[in-house]
């Protein structure tokens, strides 16, 4: 996604001296066809390239492609940052605590997420950070902006949480890390998709935000009759914003149109 390709493109300007540590490894762009054609998969055999790690040399294209990233790049580094956005239409904000808790939580996001599946469990088999999992790394995913919305201040957060691992790990002065804000870890996160088609009209608080029981998160309506459709509600007792459409966006139905994470059993810190 773009968003991930700025915060790329600003780190590897910010140490583009070397002025570092160790050894910086960046992979602004994996997947070429995919980014000319602006989608998930790649137009060449309609593959979602993060869904066939570690690919296959023999196999498809977007396979080969992948088996390529897994034998240059992931196996051969030591820690690995996983940039993700919302795409096009959704924003998202927050990130996975993984393999290394402390890591996670250094990048400075406030609502983390611990998934229940087991690292080792067929959760992770086909994407990236499951190869990394499986080796051992200490790996941190990132889900972070996108949508039709100004990225400028998710690009700053983006490479501000680089420079905040980069710290924690020693490879830079210390004095450079933000300390993180008061963070919430959520163990249970609903996606809630329209069952409808029309234009979905956002009434939710901004990520990062507790949310009340049933609460209103937006509406979808037809753009032909203004016929209010669909209405989409909070589903739990207390919710914290994770991904939402911040302008009105066209939708179809299974799209993803929120995703909200469950507090009553969030984790505060």
């Amino acid at each position: 996604m773009a968003m991930s390709r700025r915060i790329i493109h600003k780190v590897a300007q910010r140490f583009a001296d070397g002025n570092f540590k160790g050894r910086l490894l960046l992979l602004p762009v994996a997947n070429p066809p995919a980014l000319e054609a602006n989608s998930r998969n790649t137009p060449i055999d309609d593959v979602n390239m993060n869904r066939v790690f570690p690919g296959n040399a023999d196999g498809w294209f977007t396979e080969q492609l992948a088996a390529a990233i897994t034998e240059s790049f992931l196996n051969v580094i030591d820690v690995y940052i996983d940039f993700h956005a919302g795409g096009d239409l959704a924003t998202v904000d927050y990130i996975y605590i993984l393999n290394d808790e402390a890591l996670s939580r250094s990048f400075g996001s406030k609502v983390h997420y611990r998934p229940k599946a087991d690292l080792s469990g067929t959760y992770y088999r086909g994407i990236s950070c499951g190869i990394t999992l499986e080796r051992g790394i200490p790996t941190v995913g990132v889900e972070l902006g996108g949508g039709r919305i100004d990225q400028s201040h998710y690009v700053e957060r983006g490479v501000q949480g680089v420079i905040n691992i980069m710290s924690q790990l020693d490879l830079i002065d210390s004095g450079q890390q933000q300390a993180p804000p008061g963070q919430i870890v959520v163990n249970e996160i609903a996606i809630i998709r329209p069952h409808h088609g029309g234009l979905m009209i956002n009434e939710a608080p901004p990520l990062g935000e507790v949310v009340g029981n049933d609460a209103i998160l937006g509406r979808v309506i037809s753009p032909y009759t203004h016929e209010e459709l669909e209405v989409i509600r909070n589903p739990f007792e207390r919710g914290v914003m994770i991904l939402a459409h911040q302008d009105a966006t066209v939708m179809f139905p299974g799209c993803y149109g929120y995703m909200i994470g469950n507090m009553p059993t969030a984790e505060a810190s």
